[in-house]
């Protein structure tokens, strides 16, 4: 389980959701182009995320993690 972030489209800014959901859920969603609906503390708006846009933060940590340590 992972918690869902996605990118701010009007401020840049990373939000991150109180969604909590496996990766095998979210490569379904975006299979099937399921948007979720968000809110936003940058902008102070709602936007419609598409799956695509949207990670885990789990991914993050393991995408980031090696060129953290160098390897």
């Amino acid at each position: 389980m992972g918690v869902v972030r996605y990118r701010c489209p009007t401020s840049g800014e990373d939000v991150t959701t109180a969604i909590e959901t496996r990766s095998d859920v979210l490569v379904k969603m975006r299979e099937k182009e399921l948007s979720l609906w968000v809110w936003c503390p940058h902008c102070m708006a709602g936007h419609q995320i598409p799956p695509a846009s949207a990670v885990l933060e789990d991914e993050i940590r393991t995408i980031a993690s090696p060129s953290l340590t160098g390897t």
